[in-house]
């Protein structure tokens, strides 16, 4: 019997995907963990892979086609083998969702993605009033992104980028939680200065450090001594995890984008580092699904701007999530002597249904204690 190629689920809120190449064609010879599809899901691209050795006897569903999760790709199976195909579930192709609408007075028939069709909905965007870019004029989710309305258009929702507005139906769901934010000025002095010292350590290993790799470290550290904020909060359950990956929150021109270091517990500072120069290079060519999926917990920084204090939204279903702001002077008395120290503030932001007050200033003073003792971050 032949072997099926299903579209697996990569993250949790993961429906469905949109399959924009096959890397190989019916009659090929496959390898079990052969790349044989590329799809899309949430604004990232990922291969699915060959399932078993044999030939790629039939492709299920062409490119462009919307696939729901655990849907039929293709079968595998012997050459000249007989397929049973029992339809799997139901998918959408671009052809059903075809529509009709009246352009200028006309009858004109227009194909519209499943996810754009979607997306326009939630954004408010007039479909009639959107030129596709796709094959056949077909509009696409990125025509719904880029869509500016006429400057004649008298709308508020107007004013929104796409984009943004996406960001906005997102984190709608995080303004749910009932979140705590506790803030903490830290005098991070001995953080930057070990900063400093690690410029000609790590000179031969081309990466300058920064504050943000201290802190992800730190926050690692951590998160080993408080489990509870190394969890998920769904369905009124909370899920602990060991390993500890940590999201890496990014401000891209299209939106925000979180990365994540996987089992950062096992990776020393410079490995850390390294990881985070990785998500940098990635900005240009894209995220693949892999990168964003399955942080346990997050870390936001406002550091470069001029931001001091700011109240960090949780990704959910993570249940902490931690913000830091930028890097300033203050004249202190030290030894009754007037010094001017670096200070920096740091804000945890908590699921209060899953943490109390206590344990969550704890745990920052944790982390500050990790970041004022920066060495211990490099001890074994």
């Amino acid at each position: 019997m032949a072997d099926k190629i299903f579209l697996p689920q990569w993250g949790m809120g993961m429906q469905e995907a949109t399959i924009i190449k096959w890397l190989k064609s019916e009659g090929d010879e496959v390898k079990k963990g052969d790349p044989v599809v590329e799809v899309e899901s949430s604004k990232v691209n990922a291969e699915v892979e060959a399932t078993a050795d044999g030939i790629l006897l039939k492709i299920r569903e062409g490119e462009g086609a919307v696939v729901k999760v655990g849907g039929i790709l293709a079968f595998i199976g012997e050459e000249g083998e007989v397929i049973e195909d029992d339809g799997g579930l139901k998918t959408e192709s671009i052809q059903d969702q075809d529509i009709k609408i009246n352009k200028a007075k006309q009858n004109i028939k227009v194909q519209v993605t499943p996810i754009a069709r979607k997306l326009a909905k939630e954004l408010g965007v007039d479909l009639e009033k959107v030129v596709g870019t796709g094959p056949n004029g077909r509009i696409t989710e990125d025509d719904i992104k880029n869509y500016s309305p006429g400057e004649n258009e008298k709308s508020s929702d107007d004013q929104i980028s796409g984009i943004r507005k996406i960001i906005s139906l997102r984190m709608t769901e995080s303004n749910q939680i009932p979140s705590v934010t506790l803030t903490s000025k830290i005098d991070v002095s001995e953080c930057v200065k070990f900063q400093s010292d690690l410029l000609k350590e790590w000179r031969k290993e081309k990466i300058r450090p920064t504050f943000q790799d201290i802190v992800a470290k730190a926050v690692v550290k951590s998160l080993i001594d408080f489990n509870i904020f190394n969890s998920h909060f769904v369905d009124n359950q909370i899920k602990r995890f060991n390993e500890i990956n940590l999201g890496i929150a990014y401000a891209l021109e299209e939106g925000l984008v979180v990365p994540v270091i996987k089992n950062s517990q096992e990776k020393s500072l410079l490995e850390v580092a390294k990881e985070i120069r990785e998500f940098s290079s990635k900005e240009k060519k894209g995220f693949t699904q892999e990168d964003v999926s399955g942080s346990t917990f997050s870390i936001t920084s406002l550091n470069s701007t001029v931001v001091d204090s700011f109240n960090p939204l949780i990704n959910p279903p993570e249940v902490g999530i931690l913000g830091i702001g930028r890097i300033s002077d203050e004249t202190q008395l030290v030894s009754d002597k007037p010094t001017i120290r670096k200070i920096c503030f740091f804000n945890l932001t908590f699921d209060h249904r899953v943490v109390d007050g206590f344990p969550a200033a704890k745990f920052l003073e944790s982390i500050t204690n990790n970041i004022q003792n920066p060495k211990s971050l490099v001890e074994n």
